[in-house]
């Protein structure tokens, strides 16, 4: 799984790479065909004509990130692709024209002269993300590119997929068919175009580096499928009811004419994994670095009061199933769990020590799980991370369970502040509901918010 990680990444990364490349190189022109030479005429040296140069290159690599302007797919429409470089562009040229005008001298040329670069930026932009397109489909198809691809059913509608699939250049190379059902054969083996590869009992081993396209299941068949693939690196699109399109009721995209829909999108994009990355490096930067005197402070009490590590170490699971060892300050008796063996926490535990109890009234026994963060383990916010024996158990009882782990675990989150301690599966049950709310509405805001609540929560001293 690891290698097929990184092979996907680096191919994301290559193209990633070629787009910028080709956007520096319109960039560049356009400034030296304007801009630059009129700063040459004002007496302007190299180096701060290179200067210029590179912030302004920046500001646009910055704005056409933001803006999702540097997917990878071959399969994407060119116009409107062209179309929303057009529109970022414009709108940001515009506010810089606006501001020029505003305050004259500004900017170190003329207004007329930006709209002059913006001009030469487009259409370098539009040659460089033309041909780099064409080329990608022209490999798309000699068979390069192809998204590996297996369908879910065996039924006329399957089949059908799949001859549309060998038709068009959808940049998908069909692998073959899962059974949705054990004992289901080809409904038409002559009309098949690829083989079936085995049944709905081992789809978690078939799909490990699949795109999958199913079909019309029922819904427990695909809660089936969802629970069983969840986790892998792949996206799972199925084909819709014409009432549900004709009718609003589900969102689609198009594969040549062919509707789909995804249920099982990533939750971040790739602009919203970075943002809420950085952002987690640098809270738990300042948290580690500045009140580390604090944590000596703890950590004496701690030694003081009872015997025993002055941490808390305990094996959790995290992203995408992936086992750490999350850090505490240690609140408990040492060697807790000796007697009782895992058990979940409450709120007035015999075996938490007075120190623990003053720490956990405030969260601050939470505090060295930002080293977490800082590792990448966990992220400021998002749900929290449970135990493996826990883990094991919850999903027999919540077949969607996994889904909690599409994203990095949090210090805090939308349950933590919604409700106490887990002493019941009922408990679980209601704290699921606040993770999924928060897991399909995660944003930069939604967090602020969390951790606003937070810092109320502890200091009110009503920490759980």
């Amino acid at each position: 799984m690891a290698l097929i990680n990184i092979r996907r990444n680096l191919k994301y990364w290559f193209v990633v790479g070629i787009l910028l490349t080709g956007d520096t190189v319109a960039g560049v022109f356009a400034f030296l065909s304007t801009a630059g030479t009129a700063l040459q005429e004002r007496l302007w040296s190299s180096t701060e004509i290179a200067a210029t140069l590179a912030a302004v290159q920046l500001v646009w690599t910055g704005l056409f990130y933001a803006n999702g302007r540097y997917r990878v797919d071959p399969t994407l429409s060119r116009f409107r692709e062209i179309q929303s470089l057009l529109r970022i562009t414009l709108t940001s040229v515009l506010v810089v024209i606006v501001l020029n005008e505003m305050r004259p001298g500004l900017l170190a040329v003329e207004s007329s002269l930006v709209l002059t670069y913006w001009f030469y930026l487009v259409a370098g932009l539009t040659a460089s993300r033309m041909t780099i397109r064409m080329v990608q489909k022209a490999m798309l198809a000699k068979g390069y590119g192809k998204k590996n691809t297996i369908i879910i059913g065996t039924d006329s509608r399957a089949i059908e997929i799949a001859d549309h699939l060998a038709v068009e250049s959808t940049g998908h190379e069909l692998l073959g068919f899962v059974k949705s059902r054990n004992g289901d054969a080809m409904q038409s083996e002559e009309s098949a175009a690829a083989p079936v590869l085995g049944e709905m009992s081992n789809i978690r081993q078939i799909i490990d580096d699949h795109q999958i396209a199913l079909e019309r299941p029922e819904h427990s068949r695909l809660l089936e499928i969802l629970t069983k693939a969840n986790g892998a690196p792949v996206s799972l699109r199925i084909i819709p009811d014409m009432y549900e399109v004709i009718s609003g009721l589900a969102k689609t995209e198009e594969l040549y004419g062919l509707p789909l829909v995804e249920i099982n999108p990533e939750i971040l994009t790739i602009q919203q994994r970075f943002a809420k990355r950085l952002v987690d490096i640098v809270l738990a930067t300042l948290v580690v670095v500045p009140a580390f005197p604090v944590w000596l402070l703890v950590a004496l009490a701690i030694k003081i009061e009872s015997r025993g590590p002055v941490f808390y170490r305990q094996e959790r699971i995290g992203q995408n199933g992936k086992r750490f060892t999350i850090n505490k300050f240690r609140s408990m008796v040492h060697d807790a769990e000796t007697v009782t063996g895992p058990v979940w926490a409450e709120a007035e535990d015999p075996r938490i020590t007075k120190v623990g109890r003053f720490l956990r009234w405030f969260r601050l026994d939470e505090v060295p799980q930002f080293i977490n963060v800082l590792a990448g383990d966990m992220s400021v916010v998002g749900p929290r991370p449970e135990r493996p024996f826990f883990v094991q158990k919850l999903v027999e009882q919540f077949p969607f369970y996994y889904r909690r782990h599409r994203i990095r675990p949090g210090i805090t989150g939308w349950a933590q502040i919604k409700q106490s301690y887990d002493s019941s599966l009922s408990d679980v049950r209601e704290k699921l509901k606040y993770d999924f709310f928060y897991i399909e509405n995660i944003s930069l805001s939604l967090d602020s918010l969390i951790m606003l609540r937070t810092v109320l929560v502890m200091l009110s001293g009503k920490g759980h």
